[in-house]
């Protein structure tokens, strides 16, 4: 507790992020030519990152209507619209990316297909919910992405050896993701104004939304695993839960950052690294320059 505590304490200020969510234009070549297992020839670690891939398309599409629901709201706060709008293209970005991506997996006999049913029918569920519950699983979801891409990106371990077109890929989508972190989180203070309401709710979804996460992204790798006949490559398995939580251990390590959202008063800003991110970002302004 007392290093999140100091976590906390570096906190930057909670300002809004429109003028810190550029809008680039990238293409990204992924074909035949970059190696089934890009992740240093090892097959659980490649199909963790691929099994995010195929969640991506379905998921930031959910994450642009749950947020653009209250566009009417949005427009009575001219800074966060202007984030709104650049978080929208950003994540559009995302999905047309990632569709080329899960392409090329689906070349290699992905179930592609049959893994997105089952998000769909995640979603079904979901739309059941308030507008406003559908809003917290985004602002929850895009916080757990944010914190993941923060270990992506001060971490350089994590993609050390990979192919280094699929390094670039997502090295660019962990930059906007925590360019555009906060989006969703203000866009849900301004919708739900009952502050106890509100924490409770970003609480309770949180616990919920990891939970399902956690199961879902093991399940991908399994049925991708077994796609490949890796199931019963018992090192295989060891190697990605050593590499997932020892080293570089990017879920163990991004844990006290998650600990962070159940802190009151938190938003997502308090948790600065500005300096991973600036760094980051000189290595993708070779490959994509913001458009004009």
């Amino acid at each position: 507790m007392s290093y999140l505590k100091r976590l906390l304490s570096r906190r930057s200020p909670a300002k809004s992020p429109s003028t810190e969510i550029p809008r680039r234009h990238v293409h990204f070549v992924l074909d035949e030519s970059i190696p089934r297992y890009w992740y240093r020839d090892w097959p659980h670690v490649t199909r963790f990152f691929d099994g995010l891939s195929i969640m991506f398309p379905l998921g930031e599409k959910l994450f642009i209507d749950s947020v653009m629901h209250f566009r009417k709201e949005i427009e009575t706060a001219p800074s966060l619209s202007i984030a709104v709008a650049d978080f929208v293209y950003q994540e559009a970005s995302h999905i047309r990316e990632h569709r080329l991506y899960n392409q090329l997996l689906a070349a290699q006999g992905a179930p592609i297909d049959a893994l997105e049913k089952l998000l769909l029918r995640r979603q079904e569920v979901g739309n059941r919910f308030a507008p406003a519950t559908r809003l917290a699983m985004t602002a929850s979801l895009e916080h757990f992405t944010a914190i993941l891409s923060d270990q992506l990106l001060r971490n350089p371990a994590v993609l050390k050896g990979a192919d280094s077109r699929m390094a670039m890929l997502w090295r660019w989508h962990a930059i906007e993701e925590t360019e555009h972190k906060a989006v969703a989180y203000d866009v849900l203070c301004l919708v739900v104004r009952n502050s106890l309401w509100r924490y409770l709710m970003r609480c309770g979804v949180m616990l919920t939304m990891t939970a399902y996460f956690a199961v879902d992204v093991m399940y991908f790798i399994y049925q991708l695993a077994g796609n490949d006949g890796q199931r019963r490559n018992w090192r295989g398995w060891a190697r990605l839960h050593w590499w997932l939580l020892v080293n570089p251990g990017p879920l163990t390590r991004a844990f006290p950052r998650w600990l962070a959202w159940f802190v009151p008063g938190f938003h997502p800003n308090h948790l600065n690294n500005s300096e991973a991110l600036e760094a980051a970002r000189r290595t993708l302004n070779e490959y994509a320059e913001p458009n004009p």
